[in-house]
Protein backbone atom coordinates (compact mmCIF):
# COMPACT_ATOMS: atom_id res chain seq x y z
CA UNK A 1 0.00 0.00 0.00
CA UNK A 2 1.25 3.85 -0.58
CA UNK A 3 1.21 5.19 2.40
CA UNK A 4 2.15 8.88 1.30
CA UNK A 5 -0.76 11.19 2.24
CA UNK A 6 -2.74 8.50 3.48
CA UNK A 7 -4.91 9.23 7.15
CA UNK A 8 -4.13 6.86 9.89
CA UNK A 9 -4.59 6.16 13.32
CA UNK A 10 -2.44 4.33 15.66
CA UNK A 11 -3.66 2.97 18.68
CA UNK A 12 -1.14 1.89 21.65
CA UNK A 13 1.08 4.33 19.84
CA UNK A 14 3.11 5.89 23.12
CA UNK A 15 5.82 2.96 22.88
CA UNK A 16 6.29 -0.08 21.74
CA UNK A 17 5.08 -1.52 18.46
CA UNK A 18 2.50 1.84 18.28
CA UNK A 19 4.57 4.25 17.96
CA UNK A 20 7.59 2.48 15.93
CA UNK A 21 4.69 2.56 13.55
CA UNK A 22 3.29 5.39 13.93
CA UNK A 23 7.20 7.08 13.27
CA UNK A 24 7.58 5.07 10.03
CA UNK A 25 3.90 5.99 9.09
CA UNK A 26 5.20 9.34 9.06
CA UNK A 27 8.46 8.51 7.53
CA UNK A 28 6.86 7.57 4.62
CA UNK A 29 4.49 10.38 4.22
CA UNK A 30 1.56 9.33 6.19
CA UNK A 31 -0.45 11.65 8.59
CA UNK A 32 -1.44 10.03 11.69
CA UNK A 33 -3.38 10.26 14.82
CA UNK A 34 -1.23 9.15 17.83
CA UNK A 35 -4.06 7.09 20.23
CA UNK A 36 -3.12 6.22 23.39
CA UNK A 37 -4.68 5.95 27.23
CA UNK A 38 -2.48 8.43 29.07
CA UNK A 39 -2.36 12.26 27.85
CA UNK A 40 1.17 12.82 28.87
CA UNK A 41 2.75 9.80 26.90
CA UNK A 42 0.91 10.35 24.14
CA UNK A 43 1.22 14.29 23.28
CA UNK A 44 5.33 13.26 24.00
CA UNK A 45 4.80 10.30 21.87
CA UNK A 46 3.21 12.63 18.90
CA UNK A 47 5.62 15.56 19.85
CA UNK A 48 8.50 12.85 19.27
CA UNK A 49 7.46 12.45 15.57
CA UNK A 50 8.70 14.21 13.11
CA UNK A 51 6.01 17.53 11.79
CA UNK A 52 4.19 16.31 15.37
CA UNK A 53 3.16 18.61 18.12
CA UNK A 54 6.51 20.23 19.08
CA UNK A 55 8.45 18.06 16.69
CA UNK A 56 10.75 19.03 13.88
CA UNK A 57 9.17 18.78 10.34
CA UNK A 58 10.63 16.94 7.48
CA UNK A 59 12.34 18.76 4.65
CA UNK A 60 10.89 21.98 5.07
CA UNK A 61 7.59 20.43 4.99
CA UNK A 62 5.53 22.79 7.29
CA UNK A 63 2.43 20.55 8.16
CA UNK A 64 1.64 18.80 11.40
CA UNK A 65 1.89 15.03 10.48
CA UNK A 66 0.93 13.42 13.99
CA UNK A 67 -1.60 14.47 16.06
CA UNK A 68 -2.31 13.29 19.87
CA UNK A 69 -5.47 11.55 21.06
CA UNK A 70 -5.48 10.00 24.48
CA UNK A 71 -8.21 8.09 26.16
CA UNK A 72 -9.26 4.09 25.94
CA UNK A 73 -9.50 3.23 22.69
CA UNK A 74 -11.86 0.26 23.45
CA UNK A 75 -14.48 3.14 24.83
CA UNK A 76 -16.69 3.88 21.62
CA UNK A 77 -16.82 7.80 22.28
CA UNK A 78 -12.89 7.34 22.09
CA UNK A 79 -12.57 5.37 19.02
CA UNK A 80 -14.68 8.65 17.47
CA UNK A 81 -13.03 11.47 19.14
CA UNK A 82 -9.77 9.59 17.10
CA UNK A 83 -11.70 9.34 14.07
CA UNK A 84 -13.15 13.16 14.38
CA UNK A 85 -9.35 14.02 14.98
CA UNK A 86 -7.91 12.70 11.91
CA UNK A 87 -11.00 14.16 9.95
CA UNK A 88 -10.48 17.39 11.19
CA UNK A 89 -6.95 17.00 10.94
CA UNK A 90 -5.97 15.47 7.54
CA UNK A 91 -9.17 14.17 6.34
CA UNK A 92 -10.46 10.83 5.72
CA UNK A 93 -9.31 7.85 7.81
CA UNK A 94 -7.34 5.30 5.30
CA UNK A 95 -6.06 3.07 7.61
CA UNK A 96 -6.84 1.74 11.48
CA UNK A 97 -3.63 0.39 13.68
CA UNK A 98 -5.50 -1.43 16.25
CA UNK A 99 -2.66 -1.74 18.54
CA UNK A 100 -3.22 -1.35 21.74
CA UNK A 101 -3.51 -4.51 23.68
CA UNK A 102 -3.41 -5.80 27.64
CA UNK A 103 -2.25 -8.78 29.42
CA UNK A 104 -4.30 -8.97 32.68
CA UNK A 105 -4.66 -12.47 35.44
CA UNK A 106 -3.12 -15.96 35.27
CA UNK A 107 -5.11 -18.79 34.65
CA UNK A 108 -8.10 -19.88 36.40
CA UNK A 109 -7.04 -17.27 38.93
CA UNK A 110 -8.02 -14.44 36.73
CA UNK A 111 -10.96 -12.00 37.92
CA UNK A 112 -14.38 -11.37 35.49
CA UNK A 113 -12.88 -7.82 35.83
CA UNK A 114 -9.88 -9.02 34.10
CA UNK A 115 -11.65 -11.15 31.67
CA UNK A 116 -13.83 -8.07 30.97
CA UNK A 117 -10.81 -5.79 30.84
CA UNK A 118 -8.78 -8.17 28.54
CA UNK A 119 -11.63 -9.02 26.21
CA UNK A 120 -12.91 -5.14 25.78
CA UNK A 121 -9.32 -4.01 24.80
CA UNK A 122 -7.49 -7.12 23.01
CA UNK A 123 -10.88 -7.84 20.96
CA UNK A 124 -13.84 -5.12 21.23
CA UNK A 125 -11.84 -2.69 20.82
CA UNK A 126 -11.27 -3.59 17.01
CA UNK A 127 -14.85 -4.52 16.64
CA UNK A 128 -15.91 -1.33 17.78
CA UNK A 129 -13.54 0.35 15.63
CA UNK A 130 -14.14 -1.44 12.44
CA UNK A 131 -18.04 -0.95 13.24
CA UNK A 132 -17.33 2.95 13.27
CA UNK A 133 -15.09 2.41 9.79
CA UNK A 134 -15.85 -0.14 7.84
CA UNK A 135 -19.01 1.26 6.27
CA UNK A 136 -17.32 4.40 4.99
CA UNK A 137 -14.60 2.09 4.02
CA UNK A 138 -17.42 0.26 1.98
CA UNK A 139 -19.20 3.57 -0.12
CA UNK A 140 -15.55 5.10 -0.52
CA UNK A 141 -14.17 1.60 -2.46
CA UNK A 142 -11.28 1.55 0.12
CA UNK A 143 -9.71 1.29 3.61
CA UNK A 144 -7.44 -0.94 5.47
CA UNK A 145 -7.35 -2.28 9.21
CA UNK A 146 -4.32 -3.71 10.95
CA UNK A 147 -5.15 -5.89 14.06
CA UNK A 148 -2.23 -6.51 16.37
CA UNK A 149 -2.78 -9.71 17.76
CA UNK A 150 0.17 -12.16 18.80
CA UNK A 151 2.06 -15.36 18.43
CA UNK A 152 -0.39 -15.98 21.56
CA UNK A 153 -2.98 -15.63 18.87
CA UNK A 154 -2.01 -18.64 17.10
CA UNK A 155 -0.11 -20.58 20.01
CA UNK A 156 -0.94 -20.62 23.34
CA UNK A 157 0.72 -19.05 25.65
CA UNK A 158 1.73 -20.57 29.07
CA UNK A 159 0.55 -18.01 32.12
CA UNK A 160 -2.07 -16.06 30.81
CA UNK A 161 -5.62 -17.45 29.83
CA UNK A 162 -7.09 -13.91 29.03
CA UNK A 163 -4.39 -12.87 26.95
CA UNK A 164 -4.01 -16.20 24.72
CA UNK A 165 -8.15 -16.50 24.38
CA UNK A 166 -8.30 -12.92 23.49
CA UNK A 167 -5.68 -13.04 21.19
CA UNK A 168 -6.95 -16.39 19.57
CA UNK A 169 -10.33 -14.43 19.18
CA UNK A 170 -8.80 -11.51 17.81
CA UNK A 171 -7.02 -13.57 15.32
CA UNK A 172 -10.42 -15.11 14.16
CA UNK A 173 -12.07 -11.58 13.82
CA UNK A 174 -9.74 -9.94 11.69
CA UNK A 175 -9.94 -13.07 9.25
CA UNK A 176 -13.74 -13.14 9.20
CA UNK A 177 -13.28 -8.89 8.67
CA UNK A 178 -10.93 -9.92 5.36
CA UNK A 179 -13.51 -12.35 4.59
CA UNK A 180 -16.61 -10.54 4.69
CA UNK A 181 -15.77 -6.89 3.26
CA UNK A 182 -12.65 -8.07 1.18
CA UNK A 183 -14.50 -7.97 -1.80
CA UNK A 184 -15.68 -4.58 -0.71
CA UNK A 185 -12.01 -2.86 -1.14
CA UNK A 186 -11.31 -2.62 2.81
CA UNK A 187 -7.94 -4.92 3.41
CA UNK A 188 -7.48 -6.91 6.59
CA UNK A 189 -4.06 -7.71 8.03
CA UNK A 190 -3.48 -9.59 11.20
CA UNK A 191 -0.15 -8.98 12.94
CA UNK A 192 1.27 -11.90 15.21
CA UNK A 193 4.65 -10.73 16.37
CA UNK A 194 7.02 -13.41 17.90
Amino acid sequence: MELDGRVAIVTGAASGIGLALARELVRRGARVVVGDLHRDATEAAAASIAGGVGGETPSGDDRVRAVPVFGDTSDPTVIAAQIAAAQAAFGPVDVYFANAGISTGAGLGATEEEWSRSLDVNLMAHVRAARALVPGWIERGSGYFVSTASAAGLLSQIGSATYTTTKHALVGFAEWLSITYGDDGVGVSCVCPM
